[in-house]
C-alpha cells in the first residue's frame, strides 16, 4: 500500500495473555520479542515509519490503572513500554509520550498518553477524576487551537464516542469511568468549532471497527482488532447493554460480522485545488474494503 507511516493504538502485546501472564522485565521483554520476530512484521516495520501508543495489556494487564501493587507494577510497564518501542529516550524519566506531529500541510496527528496520568478507575466521575492529567489536556487544547492543518486526527488508545460495554469503567465512554472529562472535552471542542474544522478521533481499544458520531458533533473512526482471533461484534447505539442506551449516538457503520483488519486513513489534495481530501477506509485482514468514507474540506493556502 505504499504506507507514509504506522500506527500500532495501544495493546501491541499482551501481557495478561493465558497461559503465561508476564510479571518481571524478562517475561515482559518476551512478549515483545515473540511478536515482533514474526516475519511479517518485521518486513513491515522494515519499511513503514511507525508511531506507537500504549493501553492497558501492553502497561499491565486488562483495564489497569496505576492503582496496587498487583504485578506487573504501573512503573515497570511504563518503563518496559519505552525501552521497546521508539517514542522517547527511554533514559529520560520525564520525556513525556503524547505528542502531536505535523505531517504535511493538510494532515496533524495527536497521540494521547492515557495510561501514566489516569485517576484510579474506581475514583467517582466528576471534576478530579482525569484519564488524561491536566498538563496533558491544557497541551491537547493549546495545540488544536494553534493549528491550521485542514485535518486534525486525535489518536486516542481508548474510545470517547462509542458505544461500548456498559459494564466498563475504563475509559472516557463508560458512565463509571471518565465519561465527565470526555463530556467536558468535547464540549470544549464544540465552543471552539473544531469539530466542523477537521477535527476527527481514531480510537483502538475496542474489538471492532466502527463509525460513530457523538451528540455533540465529533466523530470517531474505530481501527477494531488487528486479526480474526481476536475480534468481536460491538455494542449499538439503543443496545441496553451498551453506554448508549437512548441511542444518541449516531453510528454510519459497524461490523456485521467479526473480523479482524485495519483502517486505513488517506490525506491529500483533492481534484479541485482549493480543497483537501480525507479518506477513511475499514479493511479486513485479508485485504477486503468493507466500508469507506470521504472527508472533504476548503484548505487555508491553496498555493
Amino acid at each position: 500500500m505504499d504506507l507514509d507511516f504506522f500506527v500500532g493504538t495501544g495493546d501491541n502485546v499482551y501481557y495478561d495473555t493465558r497461559p503465561s501472564f508476564a510479571k518481571s522485565l524478562a517475561e515482559l521483554r518476551q512478549k515483545w520479542y515473540e511478536q515482533f520476530v514474526q516475519s511479517r512484521y518485521v518486513e513491515l516495520f522494515r519499511n513503514v515509519p511507525t508511531y506507537w501508543e500504549k493501553d492497558d495489556h501492553d502497561h499491565r494487564y486488562n483495564d489497569c490503572d496505576r492503582a496496587g501493587d498487583r504485578e506487573p507494577s504501573s512503573d515497570l510497564g511504563i518503563a518496559t513500554f519505552r525501552e521497546q518501542v521508539p517514542i522517547v529516550d527511554p533514559t529520560d524519566a520525564n520525556a513525556k509520550t503524547y505528542r502531536t506531529h505535523r505531517v504535511n500541510r493538510d494532515l496533524q496527528i495527536w497521540l494521547v498518553e492515557g495510561r501514566d496520568y489516569r485517576s484510579p478507575n474506581r475514583m467517582f466521575d466528576g471534576l478530579d477524576k482525569t484519564l488524561w492529567g491536566a498538563e496533558q489536556i491544557a497541551w491537547l487544547k493549546r495545540t488544536l487551537l494553534a493549528s491550521d492543518a485542514t485535518f486534525k486526527l486525535l489518536i486516542s488508545p481508548t474510545p470517547l464516542v462509542g458505544p461500548d460495554d456498559a459494564y466498563k469503567i475504563d475509559n472516557h465512554t463508560n458512565h463509571k469511568g471518565f465519561r465527565h472529562e470526555g463530556r467536558d472535552f468535547f464540549e470544549w471542542v464544540v465552543q471552539h468549532n473544531l469539530h466542523q474544522q477537521g477535527v476527527y478521533t481514531v480510537c483502538g481499544d475496542r474489538h471492532w471497527q466502527y463509525h460513530s458520531k457523538d451528540p455533540l458533533g465529533v466523530e470517531e473512526f474505530s481501527c477494531g482488532a488487528l486479526v480474526d482471533e481476536n475480534s468481536r461484534l460491538g455494542r449499538k447505539p439503543g443496545d441496553p447493554k451498551s453506554t448508549d442506551p437512548n441511542a444518541e449516538v449516531h453510528q454510519f457503520y459497524t461490523q456485521s460480522k467479526a473480523s479482524g483488519g485495519f483502517l486505513r486513513i488517506t490525506v491529500g489534495p483533492a481534484k479541485e485545488a482549493t480543497k483537501a481530501s480525507a479518506r477513511f477506509t475499514f479493511v479486513d485482514d485479508l485485504g477486503k474494503v468493507l466500508y469507506k468514507t470521504e472527508k472533504m474540506r476548503s484548505v487555508k493556502n491553496s498555493g
